[in-house]
C-alpha cells in the first residue's frame, strides 16, 4: 500500500473519531412541590427568533411523574423577565388536578442575541439554561379559564449532565482498521527494501 494513502486513511480517522464522539450538552431539571416530584432533562441551549410578542421558547421532555416515567412533558420558558411568570409547564390533570402549573420566580436562563439569517429578524436569541436550585411558587391553571389554584411553594433544581461520552463504536473500528492498514503498509515495505538488497 503506497505511503500517501496510509497516511491519509489515519488522518481521516483521526478528524472522524472526535466528530462522532461529540454530544451537545444536556441539563436535568428536578421538580418538587406540591406533594410531588417531576425529574426530565433538556438541551442547555435553545435558540429562537427574536421577536418582540414572544419572549419565550417551548421544550418537550419525557419526564418521571413520581417514580413514573414515560410522561410527555411540554414547557414555555420565559427568556425575557415578564409579571406573568417564568414557567409553564402542562401537566397530568389526573395527577396534578389540573392541566397547567404556572410558576413564578427568578429568571432560569441567560440570553444573548446573535445575528440571524432571517432579514425580517435580524437577530436570534440564545437562551441557555442558569444551573442552580431556585423557589418558585406554582399555580395550578384550569384549561380555557383565568382560574388558578392556590400558588405553592415549588423547587427547581438545574444541574448539567456529567455523563461522560462513550466512544462510539464505528469510530473504534475505524480507527483499528487504519491502525491494521498501516501496520500491513509497513511490513510490506520492509520486506520490499529486503528483497532489493538481497
Amino acid at each position: 500500500m503506497p505511503k500517501p494513502l496510509c497516511s491519509i486513511l489515519l488522518l481521516a480517522s483521526v478528524l472522524i473519531l472526535p466528530l462522532a464522539a461529540r454530544a451537545d450538552a444536556i441539563d436535568n431539571f428536578l421538580l418538587t412541590g406540591g406533594g410531588h416530584t417531576i425529574s426530565y432533562s433538556l438541551p442547555s441551549t435553545t435558540t429562537f427568533a427574536n421577536d418582540p410578542s414572544v419572549e419565550f421558547f417551548f421544550a418537550t421532555a419525557i419526564a418521571t411523574i413520581d417514580n413514573v416515567p414515560g410522561y410527555t412533558l411540554f414547557g414555555q420558558y420565559d427568556a425575557i423577565p415578564s409579571q406573568i411568570g417564568t414557567l409553564q409547564l402542562d401537566v397530568p390533570e389526573s395527577i396534578f388536578g389540573y392541566s397547567a402549573i404556572l410558576f413564578q420566580g427568578p429568571q432560569l436562563v441567560s440570553v444573548a442575541y446573535v445575528p440571524s439569517s432571517d432579514p425580517f429578524n435580524p437577530m436570534d436569541i440564545v437562551a441557555t439554561f442558569l444551573p442552580g436550585t431556585y423557589d418558585l411558587m406554582g399555580a395550578g391553571l384550569s384549561p380555557g379559564s383565568l382560574q388558578t389554584g392556590p400558588s405553592l411553594p415549588y423547587t427547581l433544581t438545574i444541574t448539567p449532565q456529567t455523563a461522560t461520552a462513550i466512544t462510539p463504536e464505528p469510530s473504534s473500528l475505524t480507527l483499528l482498521a487504519t491502525g491494521i492498514l498501516g501496520f500491513a503498509a509497513f511490513v510490506a515495505i520492509r520486506r520490499d527494501r529486503a528483497s532489493l538488497t538481497s
